[in-house]
């Protein structure tokens, strides 16, 4: 299941390692999800707001993810004339919850164990995205 960019985009903010034009939108996105947090006047900047071992990344890409595979998933339920006779929207939802779930089983910090070998890599060892 391909994920769009705004998610890459809050997977990568979230572990510092993006420099994009969205990185402001993402960032008051997450911000307003409860992951990152504004931090005012000197040093500031943003923040995570809970450790990286309570970010469940079956959570973020619900939050940040239209998760419908075909129009029928769709939370209005679509547009499709032929969804109560069709079986795919059953195995599309299969397919989605088994992916989430195996999702579930990580939190961010699975992700950013490495953070020192992102780091390196970035050039930057501040706790702060500025």
């Amino acid at each position: 299941m391909p994920l769009s960019p705004f998610t890459d985009y809050s997977f990568r903010t979230l572990i510092r390692a993006v420099t994009c034009k969205h990185v402001l939108q993402v960032a008051h996105r997450l911000a307003g999800l409860g992951y990152l947090d504004a931090v005012r006047g000197r040093g500031e900047g943003l923040v995570l707001s809970r450790p990286t071992s309570q970010m469940d990344i079956g959570e973020l890409v619900r939050k940040t993810e239209n998760s419908a595979l075909a129009e029928c998933l769709n939370p209005n339920g679509g547009n499709c004339c032929i969804s109560l006779a069709c079986n795919l929207k059953r195995i599309f939802a299969e397919a989605r919850d088994s992916f989430l779930e195996c999702l579930d089983r990580y939190s961010l910090d699975a992700i950013t164990r490495t953070r020192a070998t992102i780091e390196l890599r970035l050039g930057s060892t501040r706790n702060r995205l500025s």
